[in-house]
């Protein structure tokens, strides 16, 4: 059995945390590179606009995320990668928790382990928590690079949980069923009104790292969002990373940040230390993708 990441927040994605050094003298001396402990490389896009996402977000139900990801031979055995949605539900008005936000993130390895973080049952009383426990499923399948595959990640945010995970490509067709797992609530989101929010990540962790050095690029496409209303899913966010060529720091100001700042259908750095590009190199439709590199060198 694996053992589960520690990991501490940001803003509202997840970063491995590493344990003590161990190395001895000699194995230092080998591997005189400078790593970090952790690093998470993680995009953003905020929608909150529109009829239909307004009485969406003020009665959330069933929402989705989906998007394909890519990554070469070399890629480290380590890095998780995956997508992520979330409800942030604003400072006015909201449904369940002032400053609330609700993290359904699922991520994967090359070698088929599917992890996505749990929520306590204290995150339902509005108290945000480290997210330390962590759901492993092991798929029993590789897979494989230089393929693109999707993903996609179906929430309730009406109940707050899990509802499933799907990984399509390469003659694969899986749907794993993860209901009834909590969403977590991880940290306070100190914007003034309610948001989805989509994300790309590659992270990793030094104490999970056995050869840190390795490849840890995974590239992304055509990330979409879709929510359910009276049984009808309907499409809010598509975005293949065509309309921009640089990504750019979240305006937020505090103690509350208006979501009127923040420019929907764009992707942002969700951290600062994030390595992440829109580049041109391995796409899947048009000129353009993002690049997520969990890179531990310093």
């Amino acid at each position: 059995m694996r053992k589960p990441l520690k990991i501490i927040l940001l803003l509202v994605l997840v970063i491995p945390l590493g344990c003590s050094d161990n190395s001895s003298p000699e194995e230092e001396s080998q591997n005189p590179v400078a790593l970090r402990e952790n690093i998470v490389s993680a995009s953003v896009a905020f929608v909150y606009q529109g009829e239909v996402l307004t009485n969406y977000l003020a009665n959330p139900k069933r929402a989705a995320v989906s998007g394909y990801f890519w990554f070469e031979e070399d890629l480290g055995d380590d890095v998780i990668f995956g997508l992520d949605i979330e409800w942030l539900e604003g400072v006015n008005n909201p449904v369940h928790v002032s400053e609330g936000d609700w993290m359904g993130l699922a991520g994967v390895t090359r070698e088929g382990i599917l992890w996505f973080p749990i929520g306590s049952p204290v995150n339902r009383d509005g108290i945000p928590t480290d997210t330390d426990t962590w759901e492993i499923r092991d798929l029993g399948f590789d897979l494989s690079p230089n393929t693109w595959y999707q993903m996609t990640i179906i929430v309730d945010f009406e109940l707050r949980e899990f509802v499933s995970v799907t990984l399509d490509g390469a003659n694969l067709n899986t749907t794993v069923d993860i209901s009834g797992f909590a969403l977590e609530y991880p940290n306070y989101a100190p914007f003034d009104e309610p948001s989805l929010t989509f994300y790309t990540f590659a992270l990793r962790g030094k104490e999970f790292a056995p050869t840190p050095l390795d490849n840890a690029v995974v590239y992304f496409d055509d990330i979409s969002g879709a929510v359910e209303i009276d049984g009808e899913w309907t499409t809010v966010f598509a975005n293949g990373f065509e309309n921009q060529s640089q990504i750019e720091d979240i305006p937020v100001q505090l103690p509350v940040s208006p979501m009127a700042d923040i420019q929907e259908d764009f992707w942002y750095f969700e951290n600062e230390n994030a390595i992440i590009d829109i580049q041109e190199q391995n796409v899947l439709n048009g000129s353009k993708a993002i690049r997520c590199n969990a890179d531990l060198t310093l």
